[in-house]
């Protein structure tokens, strides 16, 4: 139900300053993700770079996730439009890309997340937005609310730290839209 989704947002509370606590799922396992999602994290982060999380498992633990009032993230394998565009279409809040070091690599993501004229993401019916009864609504929501971090909606991971910044100063400084909300 995507008005789980709507009632809350992660990134509000990002740039409210609020305090924040989250944690990670590795394992697949629905009750793992159930038990997590009931010990009072704010977000939980399933996964993908380092366990054996396949994306038919993730979109599982998202649901179970999101269906509990937490927001889920997503940590991807890699900067990877077709990866990007299915986990927000699963119901991700929001990504952590790992290796993002340039400011190309950064755009990539973000344009991935996000529909048009934003971003490049195309429409199909989907979890996040009830399979199209919601999308109007999800729209406007993701377009304010998708965390990008470091890397959606989108938190970002770098090898390269130093790349890492002057890409997130040159997207600060040349774009007018202010799509990264930190670092990782």
């Amino acid at each position: 139900d995507s008005m789980v989704i709507l009632e809350k947002s992660l990134r509000k509370k990002i740039e409210n300053n609020e305090l924040l606590v989250g944690s990670w799922i590795t394992l697949a396992h629905p009750s793992i993700a159930e038990i997590m999602a009931s010990a009072g994290f704010d977000w939980l982060c399933i996964d993908l770079e380092h366990s054996s999380i396949n994306i038919s498992q993730a979109e599982e633990l998202i649901r179970i996730v999101n269906l509990s009032g937490v927001s889920p993230l997503v940590r991807l394998t890699s900067n990877n439009s077709d990866q990007i565009k299915r986990v927000m279409d699963s119901g991700s809040e929001g990504i952590i890309v790992p290796m993002v070091n340039s400011v190309q690599d950064a755009r990539s993501a973000v344009h991935s997340a996000y529909y048009p004229p934003i971003g490049n993401r195309g429409f199909g019916l989907s979890r996040a937005h009830s399979y199209g009864i919601d999308f109007e609504e999800y729209l406007e929501w993701q377009t304010k609310n998708t965390t990008i971090r470091s890397g959606g909606h989108v938190l970002r991971s770098s090898g390269k730290r130093e790349g890492w910044k002057k890409a997130i100063v040159t997207l600060k400084e040349g774009d007018k839209i202010n799509l990264v909300d930190g670092d990782f």
